[in-house]
């Protein structure tokens, strides 16, 4: 049987590892706002998210970037490509939630994604211009993602298919990812420069096929990845 769709949607939380509740808790961080802001990438709903870094040469130290782009807002290598620990790439505190802000028009303002440049103004309450994020930083926390090609049982908690990145697949959607979990180089590229690993699947109705592209599977974070690991 075939899966119905192919689309992807980033992350979506599930249950977190051992098959427990998720609490579903945020933690909030900072985007850097105001009428001329550093973000020139998006930041979608369900992307995983980590530090600028100074290693491309764009980086603003302390704010938050969304690491499915192909050249992240610091413009070091992020999407398919990202490696934990190597090039000056950053380790992931977690996926994006939606951030709020003040508008250039005084009207506070929740969003699902953040487009690339969003510009804020001052929140009295803070102070600042900038945005904030809220981040789900559990790293023991399992999440739902879309698989963009087939797989196997083999492919399920073994050493060589341990950890993939999510890809770049476009423009989002309402704000909201439409990154689908990148299963090239399996064999190739080697466990420490991987994201996620694959736990199991998730079960979901017309989206089981494994022989296809599309499958919906579970992940948590590769140990070498995640900030709070």
């Amino acid at each position: 049987m075939a899966n119905n769709s192919t689309a992807g949607f980033g992350c979506r939380q599930t249950m977190t590892v051992g098959n427990t509740p998720a609490t579903g808790g945020q933690s909030e961080f900072l985007v850097q706002g105001g009428a001329a802001p550093g973000v020139t990438r998006p930041i979608f709903k369900g992307a995983p998210v980590g530090m600028q870094t100074a290693a491309g040469g764009a980086g603003v130290l302390g704010f938050i970037q969304d690491q499915t782009a192909a050249a992240m807002t610091d413009n070091v290598a992020g999407g398919a490509v990202w490696a934990a620990g190597t090039g000056g790439r950053n380790l992931s505190l977690g996926v994006f939630n939606g951030a709020t802000f003040v508008d250039v028009t005084g009207k506070p303002s929740w969003t699902n994604g953040l487009a690339g440049g969003q510009t804020s103004a001052i929140d009295y309450n803070t102070g600042s211009n900038n945005i904030t994020a809220f981040v789900n930083t559990n790293p023991d926390q399992e999440y739902t993602v879309r698989a963009d090609a087939a797989l196997t049982n083999a492919s399920f908690n073994t050493l060589t298919n341990v950890g993939f990145n999510l890809n770049t697949a476009g423009a989002g959607r309402n704000g909201m990812s439409d990154s689908s979990l990148d299963l090239s180089g399996v064999a190739t590229t080697g466990v420490a420069n991987y994201m996620w690993k694959i736990v199991r699947s998730a079960n979901v109705m017309n989206q089981q096929d494994f022989t296809v592209p599309g499958a919906d599977i579970i992940v948590s974070y590769s140990n070498n990845a995640a900030a709070y690991k």
